[in-house]
């Protein structure tokens, strides 16, 4: 080699200084000899970054472009090895390495050059760019996520749309009534919040809610979606010849609309539409003592919230786990849980395979049994606020034994996937948690070291 080059402190001899282009001609000579983890030691030993310089002599050569990619990996320059890959045209090596390095919006770009949008998505996500990551999301069907980044994009009514489809409805009516009156999604996130409170038993605030938002207007193009779904519930409660009157201006503003007409069959009626001059119909000997309006409260505000009570949540307030989670955070983990009914027998966790989730049990109890062969051992029966499985969010090694329902039980599920998203969005409640995790681990280990003393 026509430059050697040799890093003092290794063997305490050698050079500590020398040119820019010393060292870039000594490692470009080393890598055409196929010297790639001695030319990756002396770079990464290398105090300036000249790793940009190397990449530029080198880019018409493309064995000494892989070459250096390889050197540069060595040396852990990952960013700079997924350039090299991108250069060299491999862009899911690449994608992989600028995720390596942190660089996740370039890491999402090359995701996407080869059309590995799921991933692409979540480096989106992990680069803040949550509108990007939701509309990919939906691309590849992952509503569940797509909402959440809609969220973060303060998109509340694609939010809430995708969680209301999802069957999420306390969350579809958080978001939902975040939409602002002059947005153009309004009337129709009104008409999901109706949908939801009749779903859950409350078609009078439904009937409010959508009151509250037509005021008094007539049927046109701006409110029909609103009086379709108020007649909807009219007819739901049995008030049949209110929901056939709005049926029926329904069909008087659209003689098409929908299935109004089959509506007003179901209902008894006969349509009759009538001269479109003429003025909707006040109603007929039928409809004696029809009013499209509901009696309120004296000083009512008809489109005001609707405030949703999170069953369970004071459940979780109350168990250790939580005890030093502040309420918001309290709240935003509450959102990430899923309530889950097991079985008798239904296993929970199964000993040997990753965990996927921490289970609260909110009622009924679990058996904790060690497995070993045919042989089945109870070590632990776990009751209301006990919890199970929370090393498996910090943790992907195989659970270490088996979690199975003892008659009818009812848990608070977080998943390991919105756990760890979780901590990624809220640093102080990741610190909070796991000191948590901690406190229980080091418990649970001295109760067994106790155990084991007395034997």
């Amino acid at each position: 080699m026509a430059v050697g080059i040799e890093i003092k402190g290794r063997e305490g001899e050698g050079n500590t200084f020398l040119t820019t282009a010393q060292v870039i001609q000594g490692l470009t000579e080393m890598l055409s000899d196929g010297k790639v983890a001695d030319a990756a030691d002396i770079y990464s030993r290398c105090q300036e970054d000249i790793g940009y310089l190397l990449i530029n002599k080198v880019q018409s050569e493309h064995r000494l472009q892989k070459l250096v990619a390889n050197m540069f990996f060595r040396a852990r320059d990952f960013d700079k090895a997924a350039l090299c890959c991108e250069n060299l045209g491999e862009f899911d090596k690449s994608a992989q390495l600028y995720e390596q390095s942190d660089d996740y919006r370039s890491a999402a770009e090359m995701y996407a050059r080869v059309e590995n949008y799921e991933k692409a998505a979540e480096m989106f996500e992990c680069n803040q760019n949550y509108r990007q990551a939701a509309e990919l999301y939906l691309k590849v069907k992952n509503f569940s996520r797509s909402a959440a980044n809609y969220e973060k994009a303060v998109n509340y009514f694609l939010a809430g749309k995708l969680y209301h489809d999802l069957g999420k409805y306390r969350k579809s009516m958080e978001l939902l009534q975040k939409v602002q009156a002059q947005d153009d999604t309004f009337e129709e996130a009104t008409v999901l919040i109706g949908d939801i409170l009749g779903r859950n038993g409350y078609p009078d605030l439904a009937i409010k809610k959508l009151l509250g938002v037509i005021k008094s207007r007539p049927v046109g193009k701006d409110t029909a979606e609103l009086y379709y779904h108020l007649a909807g519930i009219h007819q739901a409660k049995g008030n049949n010849a209110v929901a056939r009157n709005i049926f029926q201006q329904l069909l008087n503003f659209d003689i098409g609309y929908k299935d109004v007409e089959e509506k007003i069959k179901e209902l008894g009626g006969q349509t009759a539409v009538p001269d479109k001059a003429a003025p909707l119909p006040d109603g007929g000997e039928d409809d004696e003592d029809i009013d499209l309006e509901v009696e309120m409260p004296a000083g009512a505000e008809p489109a005001a919230a609707i405030v949703g009570v999170m069953d369970g949540f004071d459940f979780l307030q109350k168990i250790p786990l939580f005890a030093d989670m502040p309420l918001q955070e309290m709240k935003a983990f509450y959102n990430i849980s899923e309530e889950r009914k097991f079985q008798d027998g239904e296993r929970l966790i199964e000993q040997g395979r990753p965990g996927m989730a921490l289970y609260v049990i909110r009622a009924g109890k679990v058996s904790v049994q060690r497995v070993e062969g045919d042989l089945v051992t109870e070590v632990a029966v776990l009751h209301a606020g006990d919890h199970a499985g929370e090393m498996s969010l910090v943790d992907e090694s195989p659970t270490s034994a088996r979690v199975a329902a003892l008659g009818e039980v009812v848990a608070f599920e977080v998943s390991r996937d919105h756990f760890l998203r979780f901590l990624q969005a809220n640093d102080k409640f990741a610190v909070r948690v796991l000191r948590v995790f901690v406190r229980t681990l080091c418990d649970r280990l001295r109760e067994t070291t106790s155990k084991l003393a007395t034997q």
